[in-house]
């Protein structure tokens, strides 16, 4: 029974108008923070593919066990409060990528045909270390996760192999076609290149979102951990791979800081499915006053990178 106390926090989790009015909001703060709208629209298209994925996803796999656009409404107003974000770059395809290559590694659970999704979800962590090499690293960490999902044998880990480097295949030929080999030896030496860790050049306003990503990733998650056993094994199996790959990308941005803005969105979607699970599924004093702080940590976040957009930009 959902306490009256509670009852802002059920309207928001289970309502049917939060999505919109999220993405009405999230279109606002893009228009006024948002330089050159037309030759920036990539940005809001390709997260808007990325909020039909989270939610895809979700409905797909029962990753929550009622109605709820929670983690979708979550990635937006996060995207929504972070204008460095709002302006196109190739490597905001990540996100998209990430979401495609979790739906393919899910679809193996106990599937008679996992070698099909096992060499997909590898052919978009393929195409993403493309983009940023680093990525790289923590692919083989996905055999990991194939052995809980029950999906791991021979013919799925030669089909991992054969997914992820697919694209580099096919990069080659086309080099050897152009005569441009030196450019396939170059994505190839960016993978095994280990930039200097360096915190000092990181602008500050990405450091205040990794901040807040974190913790409120970690807020979430120990409630999830303390309560898993409620959900089907599936499903507890499937938010163990979210959340391990909050992990992942975390580790990967203390290893890598120079990378950070581009895998900050990365971490932003293990946070949104624990919270839109937390929140909801749970409705005690607990959530309501998280369910506050977490807005008014958004909007003081938001407040903070509109001011550090319009006064320094």
């Amino acid at each position: 029974m959902i306490q009256t106390r509670n009852r802002f926090q059920y309207e928001v989790a289970t309502g049917r108008a939060t999505l919109p009015v999220v993405s009405t909001l999230t279109l606002i703060l893009w228009v006024i923070s948002t330089p050159h709208l037309w030759a920036n629209i990539g940005s809001l298209l390709i997260f808007s593919l990325t909020t039909y994925l989270l939610l895809e996803t979700d409905t797909k796999f029962a990753l929550i066990r009622t109605r709820t656009t929670l983690p979708a409404s979550f990635f937006l107003l996060f995207y929504a409060a972070t204008p460095f974000l709002h302006t196109w770059d190739v490597t905001l395809l990540l996100p998209v990528f990430f979401l495609c290559m979790l739906y393919s590694l899910f679809q193996s659970y106990e599937s008679p045909h996992a070698s099909t999704a096992i060499f997909h979800a590898f052919l978009w962590m393929g195409l993403s270390s493309l983009i940023l090499p680093c990525i790289a690293w923590i692919t083989p960490l996905l055999y990991i996760h194939m052995i809980n999902l029950r999906s791991l044998e021979g013919k799925t880990f030669f089909a991992g192999i054969i997914g992820f480097t697919l694209p580099y295949w096919l990069l080659l030929g086309y080099d050897l076609y152009t005569d441009q080999t030196e450019e396939f030896y170059n994505v190839i030496s960016h993978i095994l290149q280990f930039d200097q860790i360096n915190y000092a050049s990181i602008h500050f306003s990405y450091y205040t979102l990794w901040g807040a990503v974190t913790i409120l990733w970690i807020a979430f998650s120990i409630p999830y951990l303390r309560f898993a056993y409620k959900d089907k094994v599936q499903t507890r199996i499937l938010l163990q791979v979210i959340l391990s790959m909050g992990v992942w990308i975390n580790i990967l941005m203390v290893l890598q800081p120079s990378h950070i803005k581009a895998l900050l969105p990365l971490a932003i979607i293990p946070m949104v499915f624990m919270g839109g699970h937390l929140f909801s599924l749970t409705f005690s004093k607990f959530t309501r006053i998280t369910f506050i702080t977490v807005l008014v940590i958004w909007f003081a976040l938001c407040l903070f990178n509109l001011w550090i957009y319009f006064f320094n930009f």
